[in-house]
C-alpha cells in the first residue's frame, strides 16, 4: 500500500489544538501523570524549548506519539512550539520510544559531574524538601533539568554531601539520596554537628543505647539485614531529621519512630521546611 508523503512542520499547539489531536488518541500507552506534570512545569516556567521531538500523527489522523506533551499543554493551560509529523503509517508506532529516555543522571554526566547517579538521587530528594513537597521522588516527580541545575548552583556543596552519603550507604545501607540531601540541609544549619552526626552514624563508635544515632543506625542496619523489613524514603528522612534534632539537643530516646499521621519533622534552625 502506498502512503502519501510525510509532512513535518513546526507548529504552535494551543489547548484547543491539543484537545482535538487527543481525541484521536485511540491506542497509546497508559498515561504517566508524573511525566505530564514535569512537562507542564517546564511549560509554566518558560523552560520548554523546541528540541526536535515531534508529535506524530498517522495517515488516518491517529495520534502515534506525543500524548504526554499534549496533556501537558492542557495541564499548564498554555501553548507549546513543537514539530508535528503527519501521514505516518500507523504501524510506525511500534518503533516509537524504543530507546532509553535521557535521565537526570545522564544530563549531570554530560555536564561533567562525578557520581552522576548519586548526585541525581540527591537532587531528586533535596528539590522537594526545598520546595515544600513530600521527600519521595516516586510521589512528587523529578525536577526539570533547569531546576536541577539551578539547585546545584544554590547548593554547591551537594557533591561533597554525595561523597559522604555514598560511603555511608555502602557501609551500613540506607537511601543514598536521602542521606546526601539531608547532609546538605544539616550542613547549612550546623556544620560541626552534621560532621559528628554522620561520622558516628557510619562508624558507630562510642554510641550508647538511647543515643539517637544509635537508634537510627539500628533501624537502618535492620532494614539492610531483613529483606522483608523496609522503609520508604519519606519515613527514613523523618527518622534522620528526628535523630539529628534530638542529638543536637543532647537528648536520649527510648524509641525513634515516625507514626502515621504525624507531621513531618523540620530541621531545628532551618528556614526551609519539608513536608
Amino acid at each position: 500500500m502506498t502512503h502519501p508523503p510525510q509532512q513535518a512542520t513546526i507548529e504552535t499547539i494551543t489547548t484547543a489544538k491539543a484537545r482535538k489531536i487527543l481525541r484521536a488518541n485511540s491506542h497509546n500507552r497508559n498515561l504517566r501523570r508524573m511525566q505530564v506534570d514535569n512537562f507542564a512545569a517546564m511549560l509554566k516556567n518558560g523552560e520548554w524549548v523546541l528540541n526536535g521531538e515531534s508529535i506524530k500523527l498517522g495517515v488516518d489522523g491517529t495520534l502515534l506519539d506525543g500524548q504526554h506533551r499534549l496533556e501537558a499543554v492542557l495541564a499548564a493551560n498554555t501553548s507549546m512550539r513543537t514539530v508535528v509529523v503527519r501521514q505516518l503509517p500507523v504501524e510506525a508506532q511500534d518503533t516509537v520510544d524504543t530507546g532509553r529516555k535521557r535521565r537526570l543522571a545522564d544530563l549531570l554526566a554530560i555536564e561533567g559531574h562525578k557520581d552522576a547517579h548519586g548526585l541525581a538521587a540527591a537532587i531528586n530528594m533535596l528539590h522537594p524538601y526545598r520546595t515544600g513537597k513530600r521527600m519521595d521522588s516516586s510521589r512528587t516527580g523529578a525536577p526539570t533539568p533547569k531546576q536541577a541545575l539551578q539547585l546545584l548552583k544554590e547548593a554547591p556543596g551537594l557533591p561533597d554531601s554525595v561523597r559522604v552519603a555514598r560511603k555511608l550507604s555502602n557501609d551500613i545501607g540506607g537511601p543514598l539520596g536521602i542521606f546526601a540531601a539531608l547532609h546538605s540541609v544539616f550542613r547549612d544549619v550546623d556544620p560541626a554537628a552534621t560532621d559528628e552526626f554522620f561520622a558516628r552514624l557510619e562508624d558507630g563508635l562510642e554510641l550508647k543505647k538511647g543515643d539517637p544515632v544509635w537508634r537510627l543506625r539500628r533501624s537502618i542496619t535492620h532494614t539492610r539485614r531483613d529483606r522483608h523489613y523496609s522503609q520508604t524514603p519519606y519515613y527514613m528522612a523523618a527518622l534522620i531529621i528526628k535523630a539529628f534534632n534530638y542529638r543536637r539537643a543532647g537528648k536520649t530516646v527510648e524509641l525513634l519512630a515516625f507514626k502515621s499521621g504525624e507531621p513531618f519533622p523540620t530541621v531545628d534552625g532551618d528556614n526551609m521546611r519539608g513536608v
